[in-house]
């Protein structure tokens, strides 16, 4: 539309259209154009025939009246009717954003997932970090909150904010990521997008630290997290907070979140790399072709896009949704190795199923003996043997913080009745990585 419907062009002329009420509209009629911007309402394409009652009643929720083709006129070519947002369906652009990235595996050299540098090591303890590191995710949460907002009210998005956000995180990971990884454990149900926007950002970094990426792509890669899921926004939140079963309506609207995503940083997003745009418009993606919202396959999708959909999906799982409630970390990884080379990229998956661990920060564990304690690090060698901080003795009553570290027992030095029996959802007998300040000087067992 034009004038009072703000920006958007018009497809077809006056006299071809009739308006309509959305309550008199009619299954096999033509929606040509509404009585407000397309980008206000959860309808993927810019013109459709009406063929349910479902559709009806969502133009009634969204509009008073839409204009319809006259009988006799003839439809635009479907291809004018792209989905919103997304770029042109034409075969040769049908993957990632980034051109010289579009052609198929096949006819360019395939790069290696685990970079060619030397692997990082820890610039500092993690108790020592531990304090920054709750620091940066405080602030974190407050600049996610005022990017959403911007990107809820249609302004433009404060990209230094971002990129500030990002390189905070990825300083202290670059220092050691155990202690903001214990961080990302603190969630809040009641902040879900904020919260799962920000974990995504820290636990794609982590990950990308694991592969060896340099520090630039490590920026890049956090950024992408951290806007990845904007065009939720978009989306109205009887829905997107619905605890229920959603209709194949309401997840229809729920997929557009990442064609409005990609068009809120095309739009505001000034100056961000194309790659932001990619992941938000792809993440959704699956190396199979099942995924929305075009269906593309492996070799049409990034690296980026690839390693935010598993880093995504990892931080779902394990958090409080209004419709299901968090699972451990290691059935989070099962889910991902289970649905490796089809949903996930495989060899992307195995890896941070590696770098993950399946004991990460800020995880409670039971030990053989009964005591009880906080998981504060994992170890390269002995991903399954991390370092402990027990805080109940084998009765589950208080005790005096002390250290254990659990590969001890792989020597012989540790008894194996401090090896690792379960784990239990954070909260268990009074204990919360949320209310737990590690101390800068250890405690030895």
């Amino acid at each position: 539309m034009t004038d009072q419907f703000g920006s958007e062009k018009r497809s077809y002329s006056r006299e071809s259209l009739v308006q309509v009420p959305a309550a008199k509209v009619e299954i096999g009629m033509f929606v040509a154009e509404l009585d407000r911007p397309w980008i206000e309402t959860p309808f993927l394409l810019q013109g459709f025939e009406v063929r349910s009652r479902s559709q009806i009643r969502s133009l009634m929720n969204h509009c008073q009246y839409v204009y319809v083709l006259k009988e006799g006129v003839q439809r635009k070519h479907l291809e004018t009717n792209v989905p919103r947002f997304a770029p042109p369906p034409k075969k040769q652009d049908m993957g990632t954003l980034l051109p010289n990235a579009r052609m198929k595996r096949k006819t360019r050299a395939k790069r290696p997932v685990l970079r060619s540098r030397p692997a990082y090591e820890p610039g500092k303890p993690v108790r020592l970090e531990h304090r920054v590191a709750r620091r940066v995710l405080e602030t974190g949460r407050v600049n996610i909150k005022a990017l959403l907002r911007s990107a809820q009210t249609g302004q433009m998005l404060d990209t230094e904010l971002a990129e500030e956000t990002v390189s905070s995180c990825v300083q202290t990971i670059l220092a050691n990521p155990e202690a903001i990884l214990w961080m990302t454990r603190i969630k809040d149900q009641n902040e879900y997008t904020a919260e799962h926007c920000l974990n995504v950002c820290v636990l794609a970094i982590a990950f990308g630290r694991h592969l060896r990426m340099d520090q630039q792509e490590l920026q890049l890669l956090g950024l992408c997290g951290l806007l990845h899921d904007v065009g939720k926004m978009r989306i109205p939140p009887a829905i997107l907070d619905k605890p229920g079963r959603l209709s194949a309506e309401e997840f229809d609207i729920i997929k557009g979140h990442t064609l409005s995503g990609h068009r809120l940083l095309e739009e505001t997003g000034k100056g961000l790399h194309p790659l932001t745009l990619d992941v938000a418009l792809n993440h959704h993606e699956r190396p199979d072709g099942g995924g929305y919202p075009r269906g593309l396959g492996l070799d049409e999708l990034s690296e980026f896009s690839r390693i935010i959909s598993i880093v995504d999906a990892y931080d779902a799982i394990t958090s409080n949704r209004c419709y299901a409630r968090e699972q451990p970390s290691a059935d989070a990884q099962k889910i991902i190795f289970q649905n490796r080379g089809g949903q996930f990229d495989e060899e992307l998956a195995l890896h941070f199923i590696q770098a993950i661990g399946p004991y990460p920060p800020g995880t409670l564990v039971e030990l053989r003996n009964g005591m009880v304690g906080i998981v504060l690090a994992g170890k390269p060698r002995f991903r399954h043997l991390p370092t402990v901080l027990l805080l109940r003795d084998a009765g589950k009553q208080p005790m005096d913080e002390r250290t254990v570290e659990l590969d001890l027992t792989d020597s012989g030095a540790l008894s194996k009745e401090f090896l690792i029996q379960r784990t239990h959802p954070d909260g268990s007998f009074g204990l919360s990585v949320r209310d737990y300040r590690v101390k800068e000087t250890p405690a030895a067992l």
